[in-house]
């Protein structure tokens, strides 16, 4: 069996999910089944079981069908391209009919579009695809949560930042939480999911350049806290604290 994938579950007013279900994520090419392992903060544990299995299902389910469509797009839309041409110029050629142009190009569209979405349905119709739902679904059912450190830190940062807000950023840690490998292995893979969180937010990685090349980021919090809103904000600024914990032990 493969190394475990991790699953988080933030606490708070409105509870947060982090799991590996990305489409493009090899779990759903794995040539066996993967190992789950779920992580909470100190605390009361989650309640709602089968509330958080029903999301992950829901997760998995919609990254396993965006892995599968995403694979076989190109060859899709070059099939669904000649299919179009082909009717078109048939019945452009081949069939002569008062009103050119009109029937040729809304039979192509029909057929095109038929041949495009017949082959969505074969390619989540494959054994491939079937396969890693159902070895996924069995993971998701084993998996155990279990109380995590790495999770009480983020939480607790996250809390600091919404009540100090911007300035939490230049609070100095008292000490370092000192990660054991387990925790760092955690710690990564926590990373992984805010930073697939914030790909398209450019004002992350931008806040991040500048605190590692100490160049003064007051200007760039503000703008962050303005345009994400607090709570996502000061989870940024949790996760910078984390990633910083992750260099350190490396360097």
């Amino acid at each position: 069996m493969s190394e475990p994938k991790y699953l988080f579950i933030l606490g708070g007013e409105k509870p947060l999910m982090f799991h590996p279900f990305e489409p493009g994520s090899e779990l759903y090419e794995a040539p066996g089944p993967v190992a789950l392992s779920g992580r909470y903060g100190t605390g009361e544990i989650p309640k709602d079981t089968a509330t958080i299995r029903a999301d992950l299902y829901r997760a998995m389910e919609h990254g396993s069908r965006r892995h599968f469509l995403d694979k076989g797009y190109y060859p899709r839309l070059f099939l669904t391209v000649f299919t179009f041409l082909g009717i078109y110029l048939f019945f452009s050629i081949v069939i002569r009919d008062p009103v050119p142009m009109i029937d040729e190009l809304l039979l192509g569209g029909l057929a095109a579009a038929a041949v495009f979405f017949a082959s969505e349905r074969k390619a989540l119709s494959s054994p491939k695809h079937i396969e890693s739902l159902l070895s996924l679904r069995r993971s998701i059912d084993s998996s155990m949560f279990i109380e995590s450190r790495v999770v009480d830190l983020v939480e607790s940062w996250r809390d600091e930042a919404l009540e100090l807000g911007p300035a939490s950023f230049y609070r100095d840690d008292a000490s370092d939480p000192g990660l054991s490998p387990d925790e760092r292995a955690e710690a990564e893979a926590l990373c992984i999911m805010f930073a697939n969180r914030w790909r398209s937010r450019p004002i992350v990685a931008e806040l991040y350049e500048a605190s590692r090349k100490g160049a003064p980021p007051g200007k760039i919090l503000d703008r962050m806290f303005k345009s994400m809103g607090p709570d996502e904000a000061a989870l940024v600024l949790a996760y910078l604290r984390l990633l910083a914990c992750i260099v350190t032990v490396v360097q």
